[in-house]
């Protein structure tokens, strides 16, 4: 028996002081709606109404179970709106995923603003410089420089950023500027090792994409270590225009090799599908898309 259900009917039996009222309401024979009744007496070892030809009446025990289905009933309607109420609110805990110096990707002041709109949403914020399994970590969103391998994921196309040859005025006095990416061999060269291609620099020419191997003076796993070593004179880096956009505004870093700068390389929301079923994650990524900055969607050197 669908105890729920019997309830509704007998409620409804009540309400309409017939069964055959009843069952039309309901889209049932008279007999279904019934069996329910009787059944519910069965269920709790009582006799709920009593019936004539003509009449029915609810007995004492009748009355007393009446109130308290009625309370019930009032208490699971009120859950089930309650719980679309917090189906379509932007609240819970949403966990992202990006690249170590990412959060000068301006996020950091996005988010804020989202977390000040929405003050029931927590934050775990995840900077790793690997790629993250979304779907075994439990992730809801990622962001990722670079282009993306095909997978199963959705990705959202964020921004773009510049990749820059840079080095400071004080280095290139003493050991003079490269000419080209090929004599960059004969330069320190200060390297991320958490880019995945340890040590091989890529440049443009020729309308394609060209690797050289440098010699690695500096090894570091953060870029933003290279891009301080860099602003102190130790060498040359290949790094997001982001990440030294401090140094080139103060004069410390100026760019090189500027003929053969990459192309923008984007910037992408990635996520699971299923995470758009939450409303808060589809709000965030929603927010993160309206309020990206300008400066980086279109990236000029402004040393």
């Amino acid at each position: 028996m669908d105890l729920v259900k019997a309830i509704r009917t007998f409620v409804n039996v009540v309400a309409h002081q017939s069964f055959s009222a009843a069952a039309r309401e309901q889209g049932l024979v008279t007999s279904a709606v019934s069996r329910q009744v009787a059944e519910l007496e069965s269920h709790y070892g009582c006799q709920l109404l009593t019936r004539s030809t003509r009449t029915m009446s609810l007995t004492a025990e009748g009355e007393y179970f009446l109130a308290e289905f009625k309370a019930i009933l009032a208490r699971l309607d009120q859950l089930e709106l309650g719980a679309g109420d917090r189906r379509n609110k932007v609240s819970g805990l949403i966990r992202i995923t990006s690249p170590l110096h990412s959060a000068q990707l301006s996020l950091q002041p996005s988010l804020s603003r989202f977390m000040a709109k929405y003050p029931e949403v927590s934050l775990s914020w995840l900077l790793a410089n690997r790629s993250v399994n979304l779907l075994e970590e439990g992730v809801d969103l990622a962001i990722r420089v670079g282009e993306l391998p095909d997978s199963s994921l959705v990705a959202r196309r964020f921004t773009t950023v510049a990749v820059v040859f840079v080095a400071s005025p004080d280095y290139l006095a003493r050991h003079g500027t490269p000419d080209h990416p090929r004599a960059l061999v004969q330069h320190r060269c200060l390297v991320d090792n958490s880019n995945p291609q340890l040590a091989r620099w890529r440049y443009q020419e020729g309308g394609r994409e060209h690797q050289i191997r440098v010699p690695a003076t500096v090894e570091v796993n953060e870029g933003d270590l290279a891009g301080q070593f860099a602003a102190d004179g130790h060498g040359i880096a290949q790094l997001p225009q982001f990440m030294v956009q401090q140094y080139l505004a103060e004069g410390r870093l100026v760019p090189i090799l500027q003929a053969y700068a990459l192309t923008p390389q984007p910037v992408s929301l990635v996520y699971p599908a299923n995470r758009t079923n939450s409303v808060a994650v589809q709000a965030l990524i929603e927010h993160l898309m309206a309020d990206r900055p300008a400066n980086l969607v279109n990236p000029s050197i402004t040393p």
